[in-house]
């Protein structure tokens, strides 16, 4: 059985979950600020702490603490400083309408919300954008590739997007040709979808079995033996953890482990466990990479981002932060709140209505900045600044969106394989 070719291998992402790895985020916000936040400014991490995707929000937590730390040590704006408060969507529309609506109407200093939820985008960005308050965000759904909400904005590629990189992955970095797509029902894992059959077709792969799988059922079985039969080289594939431990358990038994390339909704501790639980680590290590958006977690920007980070660990607000140190799911939050920060200095206001617009001259001026402290310097100095942040060059386009790089990752290790060009992922959108 051929397996995925692992190339230039370097240090890469950790993943963690559960309450003890952000001890900040162990306060539930159901929609009003803390009692002790009289006089600061709240920014609103609106993700899900409980429920199957409950390690977004601790990535997203650990982000924005960080930031809003240097933020405060910096003097903050205009006087005023910040907080990371926590709203719970639960990962499921039904729960994050109420939640949202619930911290809209009970927070008076919300200034700005963040959120990496993909699957709730399209019930709550509407809210927020009603509310008129800014939303930066880094969830995946697909609707928001042509977004015309303009208090929102999005510095992570669509979920389609991940798609096309899967198949460019698969086109040049190995040599299969047959795949399977196998993804569950839920919105988030369906938005992966599209771009991996564009992308497979543009690139001369071909999907020789697509199959979507109810969530959470006691047996797979008449999948495992669809996908059997097809005689696929490789599966593409999102799930949680309890329909993965049951599929690869079955598929296993039915001798019909292939290898595997993962997606970003893949990305948790529960997710390996089940793994290994269901095909023991030898198997999960020997036949799976997980794809997942890529910043370099090196230079100046992420220098200042890892010390701050760990300073927060020191002052109890974040446990483990070697589990956040290179993730993107962190960083990209950290770099969104500073660049709403700064475009409150350049709009010399702190209110979203006047410095919304100013997101994208944050990004876009002559002086590079690679943090608050310094953008705060340089707008005072009368300059125009381009943030480059720890995720690098932010281009919105004219929907709100920046797209990024990808890297291939090993399992469990974690361990960076390779980064995918991004000429590989624009051949694969039939762009050249």
């Amino acid at each position: 059985m051929q397996h995925l070719k692992f190339r230039h291998r370097l240090a890469g992402l950790t993943a963690v979950l559960g309450c003890a790895a952000v001890v900040a985020a162990c306060a539930s916000n159901g929609g009003a600020g803390q009692g002790s936040s009289a006089g600061r400014l709240e920014i609103d991490n609106f993700d899900p702490f409980s429920g199957p995707n409950s390690s977004y929000g601790y990535y997203e937590q650990a982000g924005c603490v960080t930031a809003v730390n240097l933020i405060n040590a910096d003097g903050g704006v205009f006087g005023h400083k910040f907080y990371c408060a926590i709203t719970d969507s639960r990962g499921d529309p039904a729960d994050a309408v109420p939640a949202a609506q619930q911290m809209l109407a009970t927070s008076s200093n919300l200034v700005g919300i963040i959120d990496q939820d993909s699957g709730v985008l399209t019930a709550t960005v509407p809210l927020f954008s009603a509310a008129h308050i800014t939303d930066l965000s880094i969830g995946g759904d697909i609707t928001f590739d042509t977004n015309h909400y303009a208090y929102f904005w999005r510095t992570i590629p669509g979920d389609d997007v991940a798609g096309y990189s899967f198949a460019a992955y698969l086109k040049h970095d190995t040599t299969y040709t047959k795949v399977a797509s196998v993804f569950t029902n839920d919105q988030s894992a369906q938005g992966n979808v599209p771009g991996l059959l564009k992308g497979s077709k543009n690139l001369g792969l071909s999907i020789v079995n697509n199959q979507t799988l109810a969530l959470d059922q006691t047996s797979y079985e008449t999948e495992v033996q669809k996908l059997k039969a097809a005689h696929p080289q490789v599966m593409v594939l999102e799930s949680d953890p309890q329909t993965a431990g049951v599929f690869f358990g079955e598929l296993k038994q039915a001798n019909a482990l292939m290898p595997g390339v993962l997606t970003s909704g893949t990305l948790a501790t529960s997710w390996d466990r089940a793994m290994v639980a269901a095909i023991g680590r030898a198997d999960f290590m020997k036949y799976f990479v997980r794809i997942v958006q890529f910043a370099p977690s090196a230079g100046y920007a992420w220098e200042v981002f890892n010390r701050a980070l760990y300073a927060a660990a020191k002052a109890h607000q974040v446990k483990t932060p070697a589990a956040y140190a290179s993730s993107i799911y962190s960083e990209d939050p950290y770099d969104n709140v500073n660049m709403m920060a700064l475009a409150m200095l350049e709009a010399h206001s702190t209110k979203p209505t006047a410095y919304n617009p100013y997101i994208l001259k944050v990004t876009t001026g002559t002086t590079v900045v690679h943090t608050f402290a310094q953008g705060k310097a340089a707008l005072a100095a009368g300059k125009t600044i381009d943030y480059v942040g720890v995720e690098g060059q932010i281009h919105f386009d004219k929907y709100h969106n920046s797209a990024g790089e990808w890297g291939v990752f090993q399992p469990l290790t974690n361990k960076l394989l390779r980064v995918i060009p991004a000429s590989w992922v624009t051949a694969a959108e039939g762009r050249h």
